[in-house]
C-alpha cells in the first residue's frame, strides 16, 4: 500500500516562505490528517503532493518513487479542495463521472462498470436523487458532496482531502467522518485529510501532523497528542473545550511547594512535587489544566478557589464554564445540575485533580516533561 514521504519541503510565495523544512511520512494503509489553524499551510501541502504547487526545495516520494518531475495527472492522486470547482454545465452525474472518462483512464472502466460506480458514490454522499441537477440548483453542503464524489469515484494511491466535509450541515458531517473512515479502511487506499478541526482529526485519524505557520509542530496518535503535548500549540489544538494555561511561579514551603500568581495561591500537588524534584522545573512555568480536569463546587468548599463566571453554555449534559479571577482565566467543563443555578458574575469555586497537570516553558512554550 502507498505512502506519501515529504523530505525537507520548503515554498515560498514571493519572498514569503510558507514552509520551512517540512519533513514527514504517512504510514501504510492509514487515515493521516495534517491538523492546524488557517494560515498553518495545509492546503499548500496537498497541493505540493498533488503538483499543483511546485516546490523551492526538498523531495516528495509516493510509494516510495520520487515524483518531483511527474506531472499531475500523471502522480495518480485524487484530491478534493474546500472550494467546490464544478462544472456548471454538467449535472450531478456528469461531475462525478468527469474524472472516469479522462484520457489516461477512460478506458479503464465499462459503461456499465462506470454508471454502477457512479451512483454506489452518490448513495454513499446521499446525492443519489440529485444526479440530474446542475450545480446552480444544489445548496453549498449538496456542491461539497458532489466535489467529493468526484475525488472518491476513483481509486487512486492515495486520496487528499482539504476540509472536505466543512460545509455539511452538524448531522451530516458527524455521519460522513465515519463513513470517509469506513470507506478508507475497504478500499485500503491511504488518506491525507487537512482541516483545522481537532474533532473531524480525532474522529477519523490514524496519525496526526500537526501544523503551525509551516512547521511540524508534533506528530503522533490523538491519544499520545492530546496525553503528551510537545508544547502549548498542541496542547491547545487537541480538546474541546481547550486547555487552561496559566503562568505561576513556584515558591518553597515548610512542607513542601506552593503555586501562584497574582491571583491565586494554592499547595503544589504531589504530581508537580515530583515534577519539580525530578526534572529541576524553573521556578516560574506555565500551568496547563484540562477543563475536564477541574471540580466546580456552587458553593463555598474547603481547598477550592474562588472565582467568577464570565461565560457559560450547556451543550446537552455538559456543562461548559469560563471563570475568572483577576487576570487568571480556567475553562471548567462538568456534567450539568438541573438543579444548579448558573449566570454571569455570579461566584463558583474550582480545584483541580492532582494527576493531571501539564508543565511548560512560559518563554519556549515546550513541554518541560
Amino acid at each position: 500500500m502507498a505512502t506519501v514521504q515529504l523530505e525537507h519541503i520548503n515554498k515560498k510565495f514571493g519572498k514569503t516562505e510558507v514552509i520551512h523544512d517540512l519533513s514527514f511520512k504517512t504510514r501504510e494503509g492509514e487515515f493521516s490528517f495534517i491538523l492546524g489553524p488557517s494560515g498553518a499551510g495545509k492546503t499548500t501541502i496537498l497541493s505540493l503532493i498533488a503538483g499543483i504547487l511546485p516546490m523551492n526545495d526538498g523531495n516528495i516520494f509516493i510509494n516510495n518513487n520520487l515524483v518531483n518531475k511527474v506531472k499531475p495527472k500523471d502522480r495518480n492522486v485524487a484530491i478534493a479542495f474546500e472550494s467546490y470547482a464544478l462544472y456548471p454545465n454538467r449535472t450531478v452525474y456528469g461531475n462525478i463521472r468527469f474524472p472516469l472518462d479522462a484520457p489516461i483512464r477512460k478506458k479503464e472502466m465499462t459503461e456499465i462498470e462506470k454508471d454502477k460506480r457512479i451512483r454506489e458514490v452518490a448513495a454513499l454522499l446521499q446525492i443519489d436523487e440529485l444526479l440530474e441537477r446542475f450545480p446552480r440548483e444544489l445548496s453549498g453542503g449538496q456542491r461539497q458532496r458532489v466535489a467529493l464524489g468526484r475525488t472518491l469515484i476513483r481509486k487512486p494511491s492515495v486520496y487528499l482531502l482539504d476540509e472536505p466535509i466543512a460545509h455539511l450541515d452538524a448531522k451530516l458531517r458527524h455521519q460522513m467522518r465515519g463513513e470517509l473512515k469506513r470507506l478508507q479502511k475497504e478500499l485500503g487506499i491511504p488518506v491525507i485529510c487537512a482541516s483545522p478541526d481537532q474533532s473531524e482529526a480525532v474522529a477519523m485519524a490514524d496519525y496526526i501532523f500537526v501544523l503551525n505557520k509551516g512547521n511540524l509542530e508534533q506528530e503522533g496518535t490523538a491519544d499520545e497528542l492530546y496525553f503528551h503535548p510537545a508544547n502549548e500549540f498542541v496542547a491547545l489544538m487537541l480538546g474541546e473545550p481547550k486547555m487552561s494555561i496559566i503562568p505561576v511561579t513556584f515558591e518553597k514551603a515548610a512542607d513542601g511547594l506552593n503555586i501562584f500568581n497574582e491571583d491565586i495561591k494554592f499547595r503544589a500537588v504531589k504530581k508537580l512535587e515530583f515534577l519539580a524534584n525530578e526534572h529541576s522545573l524553573p521556578n516560574n512555568i506555565d500551568l496547563g489544566l484540562r477543563p475536564t480536569d477541574i471540580q466546580v463546587s456552587f458553593s463555598e468548599k474547603k481547598d477550592y478557589h474562588e472565582f467568577t463566571v464570565d461565560f457559560f453554555q450547556v451543550n446537552g449534559e455538559r456543562l461548559v464554564i469560563t471563570a475568572i479571577k483577576g487576570n487568571t482565566k480556567i475553562v471548567v467543563e462538568s456534567e450539568f445540575i438541573v438543579d444548579a443555578r448558573i449566570s454571569i458574575g455570579q461566584k463558583i469555586w474550582l480545584a483541580w485533580e492532582a494527576d493531571n497537570v501539564y508543565v511548560f516553558d512560559p518563554v519556549s512554550k515546550k513541554g518541560l516533561v
